[in-house]
Parts: C-alpha cells; sequence; structure tokens
C-alpha cells in the first residue's frame, strides 16, 4: 500500500528520506515480533509430529481463506471481515509487487520494466482497485456495526476507533494518489486509465485542477499516505487487538488435532515424587500454544456470547480469562527489559470464582475464529486448585469423597447400581462369565452413574434394553462391578481419581474382553471414546442415539405408534460440539410418526450447555444465575412459535410439546429447570420416545 505510486514526483532526497522512515518503521516491527517470539518460547513445549503436517497447513489456510469459521456463527460479521481481509492481503501483495518492480527491476538492474507491463499491469489495476474498494467497504461496515449498532459482546474502547479509522485513512489515501496522479498524467499514459476504474474516478473528480496544482497535491498526500502505512507496520506488533494479523495464521497451523473430547494425560504420580507442578499455577506452566493463544485474540467477544455462565449472569468471560492471562504475560514478560517475578495466576490475574463458573461446554472454542482454547487453561488452572492448592467449593468434597470410596460421585453403594433392572431380564456379565468363561454378548452396555442411581434417568436405561431387545442385540451389563468412567473429576481438576477410576474399568473391561460398549451419557461416551485409549482402553464406543438410528436405517427397528408431539431437540455439549453428534438424535426424531421436529435459536454447534458439565452437576447455582432455567425459557420460547392452532371447525386434535435429550445430565437439569419455570413441556430421552414409539 505504501508504494502503489512507485516515486512518481518524488526527489531523489525526498526518496532518501522515505527509505530510512521506511527501515525505521521495519527494526521497530521486526523488535515487537521478536518481544512476541521471545515471550512464546518461555512457554514449555509442546509435541508436534510430522505426521499431521499437511493436514495442519491445508486446516489452517483453508480457514483463514474462507473465514469458515467467523461465516458459520456470525455471517453478516464473516462477510465483513472477508472484505478487510482480503483486502489487506491483496493491497499487501501489490505493494510487495510494485517494490520489487521499482527497486529491483528499475533502480537495481537498470530495466525499463519488469513484469509489470502488458495484461499483467492491467489486470494488476483492476483486481487492486476491486479489492481496495472492498477494503474499505469492510471497514466502514466494521465502524457502523461496532460503533453504531454496538453488539454486546463487542467492547468500546477510544484506541479501537483508531485503528479501524487508521486503516480507512490508509486506504482513502491511496486512491486520492492514484487519481491525482492519473488526472496529471492523462496526456502521457500509455494505457486506457479506466482499468484503474476507481482511481479514474476519482481523476475525473480534480481534473479541472492545473498540472502543478495536481502535482503539488499528489505530493503532499503520497507523503500522507507513506507515513501512515509505515505508521501502522511499524505499530502492529504492539497493538494487541489486531495483532491476530500475523499470529492466527500461526495460531489455526498449531492447533490441537486430536479428538476435542481428550485432555492431556498428566503424570500425577510422577509429578508428585518430583515435586512439580500440576496444572497452570504460574505463567511459566503454560506451554508455547498457550502464550500464541494470548497474542492471536481479536477481542471479538464472540465466546463471551456464547458462554452459558456469562449469559446467565456469572463473573466468567472466555474473553477476560485470555486477555487477562495476557496482561498478566505482558507484565512478566515485557517488550523491553528482564522478564519480572512469577506471580501465582489464581488471585492475582484470575479469581477462583471464575474458572469455577465453567461448565466446559466447549462453546468458546467452537465459535474462536482463531481456534484459541480457553477452556484448556481453566482446566489447567482447576488441576492446580484442586490438586496443589487443594482449593475447591465446598460442593466438590462429597463428589470426591464418593468417586474415591464408592466409585461414584453419588457416593451411593455399589449394591444400588442394578436397581433401575427391577421387573427386566437383563444380563449382567459376571454371570455369564460364570457359565462361559467367554461371555456371549455384542454390546457391553455401560448404564453410567446418573442412570443406575437417578430414578428419572432410571426410565433410560429401561427405554435402551427395551429397544435392544426389539431389535435382538445381544449386549450385557457390568451391575456391581460398574464404575464411574471418572469423567466428573476429571472436568473438576483430579486427575489423579480419574486415572485410579479409568485404570479399574480397564482393567474389567479387558478381563470380560469387551470389545463394543454402548453408552447412554455423552459424558461417559467421551471419556470411553477419547480418553481411555491413553490408558490403555481401546474400545468401539457407541452412544444409544448412534446405534438406534443405524437400527432404524436397517429396519431392525419399526416405528408404529403414533407420538402427535411437537419437539425441539437439545444438543447436549459433549455429544455434539465434542464429538460431533447432531444428525442422529434428529433423524430419529423425524421417524416417529407424528412427531414436528423444530429447532431452538441456539442449536446444533451453538446449542446452549444445560449447566450440569465441568463438576457443576454438584454445586447449587445462585438463583437468577441457573443455566438450567435459561435453556428452559430457550426451549418453551421454540415451541410456543411452532404451536400448532387449529383453523376455524377444524377439530381440536391433542398435540404434546416435549424438549428432547440424549444426556443423563441434561435430562436431570431440564426437568430441574422445567419444574422452576413452571415449563408448558415434558422432557423425554429420545430412547423414552423411541421405545414409546415401538408400541
Amino acid at each position: 500500500m505504501v508504494t502503489r505510486e512507485v516515486f512518481w514526483n518524488i526527489s531523489p532526497l525526498g526518496e532518501l528520506i522515505f527509505y530510512l522512515i521506511a527501515l525505521i518503521a521495519v527494526v521497530i516491527f521486526a523488535y515487537g515480533i521478536y518481544s512476541h517470539v521471545r515471550r512464546i518460547l518461555q512457554g514449555k513445549r509442546v509435541s508436534f509430529t510430522v505426521r499431521p503436517l499437511l493436514a495442519k497447513l491445508s486446516a489452517a489456510i483453508a480457514s483463514i481463506a474462507a473465514n469458515r469459521t467467523i461465516l458459520r456463527h456470525d455471517a453478516p460479521a464473516g462477510m465483513m471481515h472477508f472484505l478487510i481481509m482480503w483486502g489487506f492481503i491483496v493491497l499487501f501483495i501489490g505493494t510487495v509487487i510494485v517494490t520489487i518492480e521499482y527497486d529491483l527491476f528499475q533502480k537495481i538492474l537498470g530495466m525499463e520494466h519488469g513484469f509489470w507491463v502488458g495484461s499483467f499491469f492491467l489486470g494488476y489495476e483492476v483486481i487492486l482497485d476491486t479489492l481496495g474498494v472492498l477494503f474499505l467497504i469492510g471497514l466502514i461496515w466494521a465502524l457502523i456495526r461496532r460503533y453504531g449498532l454496538r453488539p454486546p459482546q463487542l467492547t468500546w474502547k477510544p484506541l479501537d476507533l483508531a485503528l479501524p479509522l487508521w486503516l480507512l485513512f490508509i486506504g482513502i489515501t491511496g486512491f486520492l494518489v492514484e487519481g491525482l496522479r492519473l488526472a496529471a498524467t492523462a496526456a502521457e499514459l500509455g494505457y486506457d486509465p479506466r482499468w484503474s476504474w476507481a482511481g479514474f474516478l476519482v481523476s475525473q473528480w480534480v481534473q479541472t485542477a492545473s498540472v502543478g496544482t495536481l502535482r503539488a497535491w499528489h505530493l503532499a498526500l503520497w507523503w500522507m499516505h507513506g507515513l501512515l502505512a509505515l505508521g501502522w507496520i511499524a505499530y502492529l506488533p504492539y497493538a494487541p487487538k489486531v495483532m491476530h494479523i500475523l499470529s492466527a495464521g500461526v495460531n489455526l497451523f498449531f492447533q490441537d488435532m486430536r479428538p476435542r473430547g481428550r485432555l492431556e494425560l498428566l503424570d500425577v504420580e510422577g509429578a508428585f515424587e518430583r515435586n512439580e507442578v500440576l496444572g497452570f499455577q504460574t505463567l511459566k506452566d503454560l506451554t508455547r500454544k498457550d502464550f500464541l493463544d494470548l497474542a492471536s485474540c481479536t477481542e471479538c467477544g464472540r465466546c463471551e456470547a456464547n458462554c452459558p455462565a456469562h449469559l446467565s449472569g456469572k463473573i466468567l468471560s472466555p474473553r477476560e480469562i485470555i486477555l487477562e492471562l495476557r496482561t498478566h504475560a505482558n507484565e512478566e514478560f515485557p517488550a523491553f527489559g528482564r522478564p519480572k517475578e512469577h506471580k501465582q495466576i489464581i488471585g492475582y490475574s484470575i479469581k477462583p470464582e471464575e474458572i469455577w463458573a465453567c461448565t466446559t461446554c466447549m462453546a468458546c472454542v467452537e465459535v474462536c475464529p482463531v481456534f484459541i482454547d480457553p477452556l484448556n487453561k481453566i482446566i489447567e488452572l482447576r488441576r492446580n486448585e484442586v490438586m496443589i492448592q487443594d482449593k475447591y467449593p465446598k460442593g466438590f468434597t462429597d463428589v470426591f469423597k464418593g468417586m474415591d470410596g464408592r466409585g461414584n460421585p453419588w457416593d451411593m453403594p455399589a449394591s444400588e447400581r442394578l436397581a433401575w433392572i427391577k421387573g427386566l431380564d437383563v444380563p449382567i456379565v459376571s454371570a455369564l462369565a460364570a457359565s462361559n468363561p467367554s461371555p456371549d454378548f455384542e454390546y457391553l452396555f455401560f448404564v453410567g452413574c446418573a442412570a443406575s442411581f437417578d430414578p428419572r434417568t432410571q426410565k433410560i436405561a429401561r427405554s435402551v434394553v427395551k429397544i435392544l431387545q426389539h431389535a435382538q442385540i445381544k449386549f450385557a451389563v457390568l451391575g456391581e462391578e460398574e464404575g464411574c468412567t471418572g469423567d466428573p473429576a476429571r472436568r473438576i481438576g483430579h486427575e489423579y481419581i480419574f486415572q485410579i477410576l479409568a485404570k479399574q474399568n480397564i482393567e474389567i473391561f479387558n478381563n470380560y474382553n469387551v470389545k463394543k460398549i454402548l453408552t447412554i451419557c455423552p459424558h461417559c461416551f467421551n471419556t470411553l471414546k477419547n480418553e481411555y485409549p491413553a490408558l490403555g482402553g481401546q474400545y468401539e464406543v457407541v452412544h444409544h442415539t448412534q446405534l438406534i438410528e443405524q437400527l432404524l436405517r436397517d429396519g431392525r427397528l419399526q416405528l408404529t405408534q403414533e407420538i402427535p408431539a411437537t419437539i425441539t431437540y437439545h444438543d447436549s455439549c459433549y455429544l455434539g460440539r465434542y464429538n460431533r453428534i447432531f444428525d442422529a438424535p434428529r433423524a430419529i426424531l423425524q421417524k416417529i410418526p407424528g412427531v414436528k421436529l423444530v429447532e431452538m435459536e441456539r442449536h446444533r454447534e451453538r446449542g446452549m450447555c444445560c449447566g450440569a458439565g465441568g463438576g457443576l452437576m454438584w454445586l447449587e447455582e445462585e438463583p437468577g444465575k441457573r443455566v438450567n432455567e435459561l435453556r428452559v425459557q430457550q426451549a418453551q420460547a421454540a415451541l410456543d412459535v411452532h404451536l400448532r392452532r387449529p383453523a376455524a371447525g377444524e377439530a381440536v386434535r391433542s398435540r404434546r410439546s416435549l424438549v428432547a435429550s440424549a444426556c443423563p445430565f441434561c435430562m436431570i437439569m431440564l426437568e430441574d429447570g422445567i419444574k422452576s419455570k413452571n415449563a408448558e413441556f415434558e422432557n423425554k430421552d429420545i430412547a423414552e420416545l423411541v421405545a414409546e414409539a415401538l408400541g
């Protein structure tokens, strides 16, 4: 953008001064980049193998080029950013081309032209003018959106206004300089100036002025344009909000491509023996990828706007977690001077209440356009608070006691795990193994703690049994031998208890030669599928909605009983965002006779958490700040819009209003929310609806 008009009308002395200023700008820019790199390298190394290199590169390029994440979750903002980004990139490339043409071909090689002639030159002019205009449109759109429309997730700071205006002035002065040059040299141009169509329009506006006046205006505006652009380049690494121009692509390249639901396995016992820190205590515990996350944040607020804790009025904001850590990092690793003493993160830059409000729903990770992971940082902070500081909400004391002592967070005796099968013919693995060393079953039905002990969710397990028996699928349950997968302990931050429970379950599975596991709980599903492999537990894990959908497609289930109901489906976070299972539950509901499926405003990838994740099932929320009540209101709104009203003279036909779910935790939370809000609909698991539709 700087030398778009080359040095036409500039004196040799002016040219020299410009080069000196440019050199100073580049040095300032380079030092800023060096400061960021130095700070990032303070973090711990992260594993990066050659194997996924091409996958990482292609994913990064595709996401950047298409603005995929922004467009998917906020199409207007995505289009605005698309115009600004591609306008900026093309104008920058155009500046590089002009610089090469002038400095290499003309100044060094003494050639009249390099490649800046003929059709290449004409195409260059059209493309740059077109993208330059779109760049200006995008910037004006951004200013109107932020300072006119003011979406609630966007913050307002005076400096925030200066940055887009700065770019806007660079673009405007660039077109004015082009138009003045075209008007002043109209008689000697060797090409049709209309190829530079935007500049040509400007030239028509000023063409009545004398050549001398045009040259004077051109010179003044050229210097203004150049100094604005060089100033922007120098300032870029020091402006946190726009640093993502440089760091976002790198962050996308280094994004974690492992399954989303897998946390890093810690050597807890080894850390205790070596007196090492677990989790994040100070900034020295962060990884290089974490520091890169901090440098890449655009402060767009999408994470905050989708965080259920924040939406329900709690102190947590994923954006503030990142910004607080970034401010902390800037203090301890300043751009100028030596690193300072490390302070403990919790209590200095982040309040304990912030990390304990998180439901681990991953909404913040889902919507971030540059793949920042606030959730991972919250989990690591929790790990340190629980295992090193021994600080956590009192409500978790009984949860840890129950999981460590009785193998379940409800602290119920193992003898109660089979209470739900009363009246059912359910095979138990130990009984099968007593008569046959190789028990004959296809699926181990892993019931989970909620469906074992909670009276309401026990009905889900009973419905699944009915479906399995109807489809003649061989299955068995562990009964008293079943233990919690450890998911609540791990998400709360107690990695040690998680690993104990996981190893116990894996040993039992392997003793019975388990190959396939069927779950009804997405938390169990995610842990068994994505996290047990790191401990040696390799199994084919299926959620009940996946199996039911497959049985319906294969014709092994026939839904004959009509259920006249309007149903909205609630996406479980651990089934949806964590494991991308969105279609199977909806396909099942659409095959139930009489069902009309409607969607809540927040659904699929943007579905809102029920409030139970991250151990919050066992914490009491403040009145007026309950996530489950907010979700129930959203369900009620969707059902109210689609309630069928009979036409005049038409007989009134009873239709039920339902919210369908596919998670015992969600079932418990939604049932509680329905009661507290006196909502006018029922809550059913998809398995219950299918069992009912079987007749």
